[in-house]
């Protein structure tokens, strides 16, 4: 007897708790899949600059030769914007890829690739405002990714 009073009253509980406990969940959730999406689009700026220089790298001494050391650069560019070197192919990723190239005709200096990109997140909204209390919290993440390689 003493148990069934226990039970009753024990109702409605588990309902209670769940609603305590799914913000959380669905916080953690969500959080998790903006991290993996912002570590997936730093792994692509990466692996993109990376083609970038060793491009630049292995034509910059024939272009410095031909005179076409601008062009190169450019299709260097292109390479880390879009993954190919042809014009007016659609971005590797969302928004906007800055690139900037170093290159030394000297022989022990690198050619350096440098690229930047601010990844904005896709649930949350770029900027969690203070209200007055506290300054705003900014979202938007400037990713950047730097590569030297020597010239082949």
């Amino acid at each position: 007897m003493k148990h069934l009073r226990n039970l009753k009253h024990q109702r409605g509980m588990a309902i209670i708790e769940f609603t305590f406990t799914l913000p959380l969940l669905l916080f953690v959730m969500f959080a998790g899949a903006e991290v993996g999406r912002m570590l997936y689009q730093y792994n692509t700026l990466t692996k993109s600059v990376e083609d970038g220089a060793r491009y630049l790298a292995g034509q910059y001494r024939s272009a410095v030769a031909t005179n076409t050391v601008n062009t190169v650069r450019s299709n260097a560019v292109s390479l880390v914007q879009t993954g190919t070197t042809v014009n007016g192919q659609p971005s590797l990723l969302p928004g906007t890829i800055s690139v900037s190239t170093q290159t030394d005709a000297a022989a022990p200096n690198p050619v350096i690739v440098t690229a930047t990109y601010t990844y904005n997140p896709m649930i949350l909204p770029n900027k969690i405002p203070g209200f007055g209390f506290w300054s705003d919290v900014v979202l938007a993440i400037p990713l950047t990714a730097q590569v030297g390689m020597p010239v082949l």
